[in-house]
């Protein structure tokens, strides 16, 4: 292999819309893509210059010495035989998530990843949004005293025309899809982050999208949970509800209490405050969490799909590019000067047992206990 650190990104939708964009911003070089179809990923990664296209892992990693990073960006039932293709060729790895179909296959990926010695990471890039990663900070430094309630919900007008295409996966529960997997796994890590690892939940799944009688995924979801640690929560999402876009999220601590404010159409960013004592107040955003703003995908006519046009929006690129400038420096051996730290497939298979004990209380109707790693 050469000096050189090449990425492989294994995916045409969203590995196309931001891994590409963010490897490249870390100064990671994107030396091939994969895709099911050769003459569609080529037509896709044209456009971005990307040297190799490939149908399979394998081919890519034989075209190309490089290689030593693979970032996996497919739907989440493909993830595991190619996650333990990548180690077994001794690749380090990130994985988007939903991470895994259930905690066994999450499992049996950190073993072997362990095992194998290479660098594993998970997507969970809203780790290094600003806003999160403040609001985690408030709550760790004692701000608002010991946490003891968490709630977060997030609203969003889509999926009200059936004729918009969705990725067929997404639409299907068997294949990993559905709104919990997809956004409720970023809520889930922000809690574990922020307040502590979970105990138990109670939740519930439904589908409000209309027109769709062949989707079996959820696009709603909530759930109550219990923390180790004795504090309690609420978290509730939905992308098929009419009106007004709605993020809140709070925490309540045993002094005090914090929150992020919603940004506006005007550009101002969110915010995070901190009410103690009868008084609130701004807290200051430190220089190392300001992210530049989000900058759209310049080639419109890759977007083709309701997913593409979110992706597309570059939202997820600056934070992505902190995860992967992070992966950089663990597999160079150089040490990561920051508060926040990417999750790896630990984390991604603890996110994974409450994503099952979440399904499976919405299926039982009844407090779950989540399993140990």
């Amino acid at each position: 292999m050469t000096d050189t650190l090449g990425a492989v990104v294994v995916g045409t939708g969203f590995g196309l819309f931001t891994h590409v964009r963010a490897l490249r911003d870390a100064g990671i070089e994107v030396r091939a893509i994969v895709g099911r179809d050769r003459a569609r990923t080529a037509e896709r990664a044209a456009p971005l210059g990307i040297p190799h296209v490939a149908t399979s892992l394998a081919e890519a990693l034989a075209a190309d010495a490089s290689i030593r990073l693979v970032t996996v960006a497919t739907p989440p039932h493909t993830h595991f035989p190619i996650v333990m293709e990548a180690i077994a060729a001794g690749r380090h790895v990130l994985c988007e998530k939903p991470f895994a179909k259930d905690l066994a296959e999450a499992r049996a990926m950190l073993r072997a990843a362990e095992a194998a010695g290479i660098v594993h990471m998970l997507g969970a890039e809203f780790r290094f949004d600003t806003a999160q990663a403040l609001l985690a900070r408030v709550v760790n430094d004692g701000m608002i005293g010991e946490p003891q309630h968490f709630q977060r919900f997030y609203f969003q007008p889509g999926l009200q025309d059936p004729t918009e295409p969705l990725s067929p996966w997404w639409e299907d529960a068997a294949q990993g899809g559905g709104f919990l997997g997809a956004f409720g796994a970023h809520m889930i890590d922000q809690v574990r982050t922020t307040l502590g690892e979970f105990r138990r939940v109670s939740g519930m799944l439904q589908k409000l999208a209309p027109g769709r009688p062949t989707m079996t995924a959820d696009d709603c979801y909530s759930f109550q949970f219990e923390l180790a640690n004795g504090a309690q929560g609420l978290i509730a999402a939905g992308m098929a509800m009419p009106g007004p876009l709605v993020m809140s999220t709070r925490v309540v601590g045993s002094e005090g209490g914090a929150w992020i404010q919603s940004g506006n159409a005007f550009g101002e960013p969110e915010q995070v405050w901190v009410a103690r004592g009868g008084e609130a107040r701004q807290i200051e955003t430190p220089a190392d969490l300001v992210n530049p703003p989000p900058t759209p995908f310049p080639i419109g006519e890759l977007v083709q799909t309701e997913q593409d046009r979110w992706h597309s929006q570059g939202f997820d690129v600056a934070p992505y590019t902190r995860l992967f400038g992070e992966m950089k420096a663990r597999i160079e051996g150089r040490a990561v000067d920051s508060r926040e730290h990417a999750a790896d497939f630990r984390d991604a298979a603890a996110g994974q047992a409450v994503l099952d004990a979440v399904r499976r209380s919405a299926a039982e109707r009844r407090w779950v206990d989540v399993e140990a790693v």
